[in-house]
C-alpha cells in the first residue's frame, strides 16, 4: 500500500520559492506544484495528528481545487507542512464508487469522527500508461475529514473486497 501511496504523491516539479509558502493579499497560502499555483486558505486547514499512512510527518493539509481545470470531482489534498507533497482526492460517491455503510459506520467509529462533520475521500493515483493515463481510487485506505474540528485521518478498512487500486 506504501507503494500506491507513492506513486500517488505529487511532487513539486518546480522549485520552491522561498518560503515555500507565500502568503497572498487576500490572505491565500500559495504553493507551486506540477498542478500550477494552488492556493490554500489558511483558516480552513485540516490537521492529521497521525500524518498520512507512509507520510507521517504530514500533519498539516488544505483541500484546493485542481487549477485550470475545470468541471471535475477531483480535489487536490496539498500538504503545508511540506509543500512539496500533495495528493488528488475525492468523493468516490462523486467518482460513481462506493463504500458500504458498514463500512463507513467502522471507520468513523474506529477514528471517532462524527458523521455529520465527516466527508470521506480517497486518494486518486494516475498511471502514465505511455500513450495514456487512467486513474485508481484507493478505497481500502480512505482519508476522514472532520470539517466542523478541521482534522483529518486516514483508516485501513477490515472489508477484504476493497482494493488500493481500483481502476476508474
Amino acid at each position: 500500500m506504501m507503494q500506491q501511496q507513492e506513486n500517488s504523491m505529487s511532487k513539486s516539479s518546480q522549485t520552491q520559492t522561498a518560503p515555500a509558502a507565500e502568503a497572498q493579499a487576500e490572505g491565500m497560502l500559495t504553493f507551486t506544484t506540477r498542478f500550477g499555483q494552488v492556493q490554500v486558505n489558511p483558516e480552513r486547514l485540516i490537521t492529521f495528528p497521525h500524518g498520512l499512512f507512509g507520510f507521517r510527518d504530514c500533519t498539516e493539509f488544505g483541500l484546493a481545487k485542481l487549477p485550470n481545470v475545470e468541471n471535475t470531482p477531483l480535489l487536490l489534498l496539498q500538504c503545508t507542512n511540506q509543500p512539496a507533497i500533495a495528493f488528488l482526492v475525492a468523493d468516490p460517491a462523486t467518482l460513481g464508487l462506493e463504500l458500504k455503510p458498514e463500512d463507513r459506520a467502522e471507520a468513523l467509529r474506529e477514528t471517532k469522527l462524527p458523521e455529520a462533520s465527516t466527508q470521506m475521500m480517497c486518494i486518486i493515483t494516475l498511471y502514465d500508461n505511455g500513450d495514456s493515463y487512467y486513474l485508481t481510487a484507493n478505497l481500502k485506505a480512505p482519508v476522514l475529514i472532520d470539517s466542523a474540528a478541521q482534522t483529518g485521518s486516514q483508516f485501513i478498512l477490515s472489508n477484504k473486497s476493497y482494493s488500493t487500486q481500483h481502476k476508474i
